[in-house]
């Protein structure tokens, strides 16, 4: 027989229960039960958050719309300038006095034109004359009572008349030869418009009013008058008659034309022209007038010793 051996199997004792049914684990062991049980619920948990950071899932490669505030609608346009229409017609301003607001090109640049159109059956002509103390153009119509005010012939520096003008029946100054002109007014009211080279100055003539400007740019027949090119542009003022014997008084508010170009444009216009004379143009330039429904304002950048006004008849 085999001896009996003196170690006996040792059993371990069982771990006394702690009260209200639980379980106390030795530290370090869990069961395996519980490791799935708590690795089931991390899963579980980290899932729910992530459900909650997504919301709806999109369907695969769809894009996702990104979050925007909502539209109110598009924003009002800011107000747009509007241009002043290329020709706005003839316009009534006053009993025989029309006025007319133009653009036009010339090499490649634009200026806005003024022009009055002036039945003279229905006004007087006055010319003004202050060498002593010129005055703007503006202050000239309204002591005057003008419907009607433009810049005259060319002066010095002392404001004296370079050329030949009547005031009132009283006459000043030489007259121009070759390429100038005159605008006169005869005692009774009637009006013409002459090329001195063509009909010289007659002193024998009786005259009112009358103011004279160089050169001719529109000559009866003939149209276009003055040929020769200086590259100069100014500010242009013109005085000038129709065929149906108006007078039409223009302005060019910005210095784009040459004297050429300016005779050329008068003379291609619709304004029919028959004849045309120059005026002091650059910083004299200047039309005023005074009328609610159709008015008229170029100032000239000097006061003015000399200008030609149009008075109610």
């Amino acid at each position: 027989m085999a001896a009996r051996s003196n170690l006996q199997a040792v059993t371990p004792a069982p771990e006394p229960r702690p009260k209200g049914g639980g379980h106390r684990w030795r530290s370090g062991s869990l069961p395996s039960a519980v490791l799935s049980l708590v690795l089931w619920f991390l899963v579980a948990l980290i899932g729910a958050c992530g459900a909650g950071s997504r919301g709806a899932s999109a369907p695969s490669g769809a894009a996702i719309p990104t979050l925007m505030p909502t539209s109110t609608g598009l924003p009002a346009s800011p107000p747009v300038a509007t241009a002043p229409p290329a020709d706005s017609g003839w316009l009534p301003a006053a009993p025989g006095v029309e006025t007319r607001h133009l653009r036009a090109v010339a090499a490649g640049r634009e200026t806005a034109l003024s022009i009055v159109r002036i039945d003279p059956q229905q006004v007087r002509f006055r010319v003004g004359y202050a060498p002593e103390t010129p005055l703007p153009l503006a202050t000239w119509a309204e002591r005057a009572g003008a419907q009607v005010a433009i810049n005259g012939g060319f002066f010095d520096a002392d404001g004296r008349s370079v050329a030949l003008l009547v005031h009132d029946g009283q006459l000043e100054g030489s007259s121009y030869v070759g390429q100038g002109g005159m605008f006169a007014v005869s005692p009774e009211g009637a009006v013409w418009l002459q090329s001195l080279a063509d009909s010289p100055f007659d002193p024998a003539v009786p005259l009112a009013q009358a103011l004279q400007g160089w050169p001719m740019l529109v000559k009866p027949g003939i149209g276009a008058s003055y040929q020769a090119e200086d590259d100069d542009r100014a500010r242009r003022s013109a005085l000038g008659l129709d065929r149906s014997g108006s007078v039409l008084l223009i302005v060019a508010s910005a210095p784009v034309f040459t004297l050429r170009e300016f005779s050329a444009w008068l003379a291609a216009s619709d304004l029919e022209l028959e004849s045309a004379v120059n005026l002091d143009g650059g910083s004299s330039s200047g039309l005023v007038v005074r009328s609610d429904s159709a008015p008229a304002l170029v100032e000239p950048f000097v006061p003015l010793p000399i200008v030609l006004l149009v008075l109610p008849a």
